[in-house]
């Protein structure tokens, strides 16, 4: 594939192309940012260089990491000429030559979400096609809105993640990967965690956690959003209990969620075990409940197939529109995200939670459980299942998942993507598949990282 610099790019060598061994080092004026946190640029020879902690239209001076062919990756070194939207990075250990998690830190939350404007449209038009890019522009364009209470220019948007991934050092301390490496180094602060988890004291030389797990172990700390924080490693669960690591019951976590459409104190609360899959924003469930609900407009008496159904948060949600009459059935290839979906659902018998392989043959046995026929009143539809909804991991559902949903003919596809390439990827093959985009809503879940969420509405056309 042959890449073309964005219009307005200039890029010139600072110095030779380094020898084998030595460094190399760019100076470039960067172009518009890429899909997975960098902005892109090109020398006089045609080489493409992505560069990793700039800003579009900032000339610097970056120090190249690694190469293949005519592609080359850099980091900042230096900034010459600074955007007005870089502001001083809020978690420097995740900067240029650092750990993986924080690629945008140094950037203002109102230009991360344009950043994530420009990636997501870029990804819809190359990878979708110019007639999905259309129809998402028809809607009102790409607009990626901050998760609700983050909308404040002034916030720093730290203390959000309630879940974070780490691994233990050489010499016992919660670290993390540096970027693209498999070297562990030690992590002195977590500014994006909430509270409960920097509370844990798990940072810094001095942690009361060194020495508790082997080196290599890796150890994921969870913060129920208003609970206690607890850590769960090869060796089970802990918590910090006065001021003492301590060993706890590894016990499911309970997490509140504000009921879609319902008043502030509506509530509703699921168990997920600690080790399961629940958003890692603090309302991120809420945000990604509230669109789900909207695009599928599931009424009483409908028969909703959902896939990909972790814990079973959109599958309440859906069984309780769809009242008793109605009948939702859910597929997720993970046996322990089921069971915790099956404790959620207790009280709907309605809802019926299965687990096995999402791919064609398990849409199809799935449809087979709603049963042919039978739609609710008013949706003329003969199809197994008035509403689909299907929520994949970050590779996306694939071209045969929505060939198969596409030959099911349900009046209405609900489509929810953390990975704008894989998204659109699986839009394009729905709507090949005769379906129509009838709403697109995207949100900036993963402060101060490359990642972005969108939920996608689409009907039978």
């Amino acid at each position: 594939m042959r890449h073309r610099p964005p219009r307005g790019v200039r890029m010139r060598r600072a110095a030779n192309r380094a020898e084998p061994g030595e460094e190399e080092v760019l100076e470039l004026t960067l172009g518009e940012p890429a899909h997975g946190g960098a902005c892109v640029a090109r020398e006089e020879s045609g080489r493409v260089v992505f560069v990793r902690h700039g800003l579009p239209g900032e000339r610097v001076r970056a120090r190249v990491t690694s190469t293949r062919n005519t592609l080359a990756w850099a980091e900042v070194a230096e900034v010459l000429d600074p955007s007005p939207d870089r502001v001083p990075s809020v978690w420097p250990e995740a900067g240029p030559g650092g750990v993986g998690g924080g690629e945008l830190a140094h950037v203002r939350p109102s230009a991360q979400r344009r950043w994530k404007e420009t990636v997501l449209r870029g990804q819809l038009r190359r990878v979708g096609g110019e007639a999905l890019l259309d129809a998402v522009t028809a809607l009102g364009g790409v607009r990626v809105d901050p998760t609700p209470g983050d909308g404040d220019e002034a916030d720093p948007l730290l203390g959000r993640r309630t879940r974070i991934e780490l691994v233990v050092t050489p010499d016992g301390r919660a670290g993390m990967h540096r970027y693209r490496t498999r070297e562990v180094v030690g992590v002195e602060e977590m500014p994006l965690a909430v509270p409960a988890i920097q509370e844990l004291g798990l940072f810094g030389s001095d942690s009361p956690w060194g020495g508790v797990w082997r080196a290599g172990d890796r150890v994921r700390a969870v913060a129920p959003n208003g609970g206690k924080a607890v850590l769960v490693a090869p060796s089970g669960a802990w918590a910090l209990r006065e001021g003492r690591p301590t060993r706890v019951e590894d016990e499911p976590l309970t997490w509140t969620v504000r009921r879609p459409g319902g008043a502030p104190d509506a509530q509703e609360t699921f168990s997920v075990r600690a080790r399961g899959f629940w958003q890692s924003h603090v309302r991120g469930a809420e945000t990604l409940a509230e669109a789900v609900m909207r695009a599928s407009q599931v009424a009483e008496g409908d028969r909703v197939m959902e896939l990909y159904s972790g814990a079973g948060l959109f599958t309440r949600f859906l069984a309780q529109a769809a009242g008793p009459a109605g009948r939702v059935a859910s597929l997720e290839g993970d046996e322990g995200a089921v069971a915790d979906a099956t404790a959620n659902l207790e009280g709907w018998p309605q809802a019926e939670t299965f687990v096995g392989t999402v791919d064609a043959a398990g849409v199809l046995e799935l449809a087979g459980e709603l049963g042919a026929g039978g739609a609710s009143e008013g949706r003329g539809s003969e199809a197994a299942a008035d509403v689909v909804v299907l929520d994949p991991p970050r590779a996306g559902a694939g071209r045969e998942v929505c060939r198969a949903l596409c030959s099911l003919g349900a009046p209405r596809v609900v489509l929810v993507s953390c990975d704008p390439a894989a998204g659109a990827r699986d839009l394009r093959a729905l709507v090949e598949g005769g379906y129509a985009l009838e709403s697109f809503e995207a949100w900036d879940l993963f402060p101060h990282t490359h990642h972005v969420e969108f939920v996608a509405g689409l009907t039978r056309g």
